[in-house]
């Protein structure tokens, strides 16, 4: 009986069909699947969708911020801040006028896009919130960067000009901004359009 049991286990493998009880080669293709928790790829996909739709709205922040904040500038009759920048760094350090525009814009947009990734970091440190209270927490913050950025601004920008004119560190600063003037509104509506494209912008697009 063993040995006709025996005989035709025999056959079938050589068949190409594994013996009753004995498992045969597993396909590769399904062992990996089986390896693959179910979704696996789409979940990587959605979080680099939000990933990368976290990077489009702080840039789209920095830059709207920073034609905001000349807007209201320019609109106010006083002088701009790449106008500023740019003449002031040129005269410093000695290098053609013509470069002027080019200095005071790149100097402008790199410190409204640095602030709008400070703002991006502080979304993302309350993302575990709900959306009310995230909404909320984010506003709050974003006054107050709007009256701490307003301060250090003077003397932020005092060594700006230095170091980028070949300077160093000056050796005295601009005193700190203690008023609640134009400056400071202007910070204010920065800082709240910074809020309302990287807080509450990914909620409007059905992504939060």
């Amino acid at each position: 009986m063993l040995i006709a049991i025996g005989v035709a286990n025999l056959a079938r493998i050589g068949a190409g069909a594994p013996a009753p009880g004995v498992s045969g080669p597993p396909d590769k293709e399904e062992s990996m699947a089986k390896h693959q928790a179910p979704g696996a790829h789409v979940a990587g996909r959605s979080l680099w969708g939000v990933g990368a739709l976290k990077v489009v709205l702080w840039l789209v922040a920095g830059v709207a911020g920073s034609v905001q904040f000349w807007l209201v500038q320019v609109a106010t009759g006083g002088p701009t801040i790449p106008d500023f920048m740019g003449e002031q760094v040129v005269a410093a350090g000695g290098y053609a006028p013509v470069l002027a525009p080019f200095v005071g814009w790149v100097v402008h947009l790199g410190v409204s896009v640095s602030y709008a990734l400070l703002f991006a970091v502080v979304v993302l440190i309350l993302a575990h919130l709900s959306f009310p209270t995230r909404a909320g927490a984010a506003l709050v913050v974003a006054l107050l960067l709007a009256w701490l950025t307003t301060r250090i601004a003077p003397p932020a920008i005092s060594v700006t000009i230095a170091v980028l004119a070949g300077q160093g560190w000056p050796a005295e600063l601009f005193p700190v901004n203690t008023e609640l003037g134009l400056p400071f509104w202007n910070h204010v509506v920065f800082f709240v359009l910074n809020w309302a494209i990287q807080a509450v912008g990914p909620r409007l697009l059905g992504r939060a």
